[in-house]
């Protein structure tokens, strides 16, 4: 048998952040909202597409 290691549980505290990223080769700015602790995106949407 193996020894598991205890996962550690937090509760997420969202940041929100604006990022560049494209999608379908349109560039857009994506406003997320990611964990402090483990920087997991938990929340995006698009904000507006970006200039060229």
């Amino acid at each position: 048998m193996t020894m598991r290691h205890p996962t550690n549980i937090h509760e997420h505290v969202a940041k929100r952040v604006h990022v560049l990223m494209q999608r379908a080769g349109v560039p857009y700015e994506i406003e997320q909202q990611v964990c402090t602790s483990c920087a997991r995106v938990l929340d995006e949407k698009p904000v507006k597409r970006a200039a060229a």
